[in-house]
C-alpha cells in the first residue's frame, strides 16, 4: 500500500500544481488525493498493530493514532464519490446547466458533511449501508457522465480515450471493492485495489509524456514556449537597437565617403556594396523583431468564416500558380474574440507554408466550424509533411523545415503559437510524412470570455 500511497499523492500534486486553472484537473486531484487517504489508513493500521504490540506506545497514543486513522478513512469513503462526481460534472460541463455548475459542489457536499454526524460504527470504518444510500449513486452518475463526454476535435477524442482508460476501470473496481461488496458481507477486498492503481498510474505517467493528460504537458510545454519567447523577445529588442544605431553610423560614414569619393568609381561602387548589405542587415534583423516583439493585442468579435474567406482571396494568385485545388467550407455561425491584424497574419502564414508544402500542385481544404467549447478553422494540405521527431518542435522559435530559403528563420508558428495562447485558444499541429499536415486554430467560446456581449 505504500506504493499506492506515494503513487496516488504523487499524481494529485502533479495534476493541482501543473494545471491548477482547470476545474476538471483539480477535481480529479481531490479524486486521486482521496484515494490516497485509504491507503494511508491501511498503512497506519498496520503501524499501530506493530508498534504497540511491541510496547513502543502505550495505549492513550494508540488511540489518538487511531483517530487519525479513522479521519484517513472518512476522508477516502466520503470524499471519493463526492469528489469523482464533481470531477465528472466538471469534465462533462456541457450537459449541466451553467446556473449549477458552481453551486452543485455544495450541494453534493451535504451527504458526506452529514455521514460526519453518525455514531462511530463499531468493529467497521462507516456505516457501509447508509453509505450506500448516496454514494452508489455518486459513482453511477459520475461514471456516466464520464462515458458520455462527446469531442470534436480528434486530439480532444484522443485525450477523452487516455482518461478513460486511465480513470474509468479504477474508479469502477474501487466502488465495487469498496462500496459494494461490503454489502454482502464481504470486506477487505480494497487490499486488490493496488494492481488497477498501479495499472492506471503507469497510464497516467506514459500519456503525459507521450499524449498528454487533462492538459498537464500541453501547460508545461506553453510554460517552456514562453519563457523561450520572452528571452527571444527581450535580445532581439536589444539587438535591434545596437544594430541599427551601428548601421546608422555605417550609413553616416558610407554617405560621407561617397561625396569624397566622386572621382574614383571603384571605391563609390565599394561603398554602394557597403550600403546595400547594411540595407540588407537592416531588413533582416527588422523582420525577427517584428516576430518576436511582445504582442499588444486589440480583442474584437469577428466572423470567423469571413475572415477566412478574405485571407483565401488574397493568396487566391499563389494558389492558381501552385496549381493547388481550393476547398473551404463555413461555419456562418462561427465566432471568435480576438486580434483581427494578427489572427489574420497568423492565417496567411499558416495557408502559405500549405502552398509551400505543395510545389508540385495538390489539395488545400479550410474549414471553419463551432460548437459550445469555441469555434475553430482547420487548415489541411496534400503536402509532403512533417516528420513525426518534428512535430512537437515546429513552434519553437527558430526551428524551421525550410533550410537555405531566403528570409526564413522558423518564427511563422512561433508567432501563432503565441498569438493563439495569448488570446487563450490553441494552436494544434497533426501531420503525416507523404499525406499531409492539419493544423487548427481553436478559439474559446465567446461565453467564457469575462466582458463580451
Amino acid at each position: 500500500m505504500l506504493f499506492v500511497w506515494i503513487a496516488l499523492w504523487f499524481t494529485s500534486a502533479l495534476l493541482l500544481v501543473a494545471n491548477r486553472k482547470n476545474p476538471a484537473g483539480r477535481w480529479l486531484s481531490l479524486v486521486s488525493f482521496c484515494g490516497g487517504m485509504g491507503a494511508l489508513a491501511s498503512i497506519l493500521e498496520g503501524w499501530i498493530v506493530s508498534l504497540f504490540e511491541t510496547g513502543q506506545i502505550d495505549a492513550a497514543a494508540e488511540r489518538l493514532l487511531r483517530i487519525l486513522q479513522r479521519a484517513c478513512s472518512w476522508m477516502s469513503y466520503y470524499g471519493l464519490p463526492y469528489s469523482f462526481l464533481c470531477f465528472a460534472s466538471a469534465y462533462n460541463h456541457e450537459v449541466i446547466p451553467t446556473r449549477f455548475t458552481k453551486r452543485l459542489p455544495l450541494f453534493l457536499v451535504i451527504l458526506p458533511l452529514g455521514m460526519l454526524a453518525l455514531p462511530i460504527a463499531k468493529g467497521y470504518p462507516v456505516h457501509f449501508k447508509i453509505l450506500a444510500i448516496w454514494a452508489i449513486p455518486y459513482f453511477v452518475i459520475g461514471l456516466v457522465l464520464l462515458l458520455a463526454k462527446r469531442s470534436v476535435h480528434p486530439m480532444e477524442r484522443r485525450a477523452h480515450a487516455i482518461l478513460t482508460i486511465a480513470v474509468f476501470p479504477v474508479i469502477l473496481i474501487a466502488f465495487t471493492m469498496n462500496f459494494v461488496l461490503p454489502l454482502f458481507g464481504v470486506y477487505g477486498m480494497w487490499r486488490y485495489n493496488v494492481w488497477p492503481i498501479t495499472v492506471a498510474f503507469i497510464i497516467f505517467i506514459v500519456a503525459l509524456f507521450n499524449f498528454g493528460f487533462l492538459g498537464v504537458q500541453l501547460l508545461i510545454e506553453r510554460r517552456q514556449l514562453n519563457f523561450s519567447l520572452r528571452a527571444i523577445t527581450s535580445g532581439t529588442a536589444m539587438l535591434n537597437h545596437a544594430i541599427k544605431n551601428d548601421i546608422g553610423k555605417i550609413k553616416l560614414f558610407s554617405d560621407k565617403i561617397n561625396r569624397t569619393a566622386e572621382a574614383n568609381q571603384e571605391l563609390r561602387e565599394d561603398i554602394r556594396v557597403i550600403t546595400s548589405a547594411t540595407t540588407h542587415i537592416e531588413s533582416l534583423i527588422r523582420s525577427v523583431h517584428e516576430r518576436t516583439q511582445e504582442l499588444r493585442l486589440q480583442p474584437e468579435r469577428i466572423k470567423l468564416s469571413s475572415l477566412v474567406h478574405e485571407q483565401l482571396q488574397a493568396l487566391e494568385p499563389q494558389t492558381i500558380a501552385g496549381h493547388i485545388t481550393v476547398h473551404a467550407q463555413y461555419d456562418e455561425q462561427a465566432e471568435a474574440v480576438a486580434d483581427l491584424a494578427q489572427t489574420s497574419e497568423a492565417l496567411s502564414n499558416v495557408i502559405l507554408n500549405a502552398i509551400e508544402a505543395m510545389p508540385a500542385g495538390g489539395e488545400l481544404t479550410v474549414k471553419v466550424f463551432g460548437g459550445k467549447r469555441g469555434s475553430t478553422i482547420e487548415v489541411r494540405d496534400t503536402g509532403s509533411g512533417i516528420d513525426k521527431e518534428h512535430i512537437k518542435k515546429v513552434v519553437e522559435p527558430f526551428f524551421t523545415t525550410k533550410s537555405g530559403k531566403a528570409m526564413n528563420f522558423g518564427l511563422g508558428l512561433a508567432y501563432c503559437y503565441q498569438l493563439m495562447n495569448r488570446q487563450g485558444g490553441e494552436l494544434r499541429i497533426q501531420s503525416q510524412v507523404g499525406i499531409g499536415t492539419v493544423v487548427r486554430f481553436h478559439f474559446p467560446s465567446i461565453k467564457q470570455i469575462k466582458g463580451v456581449s
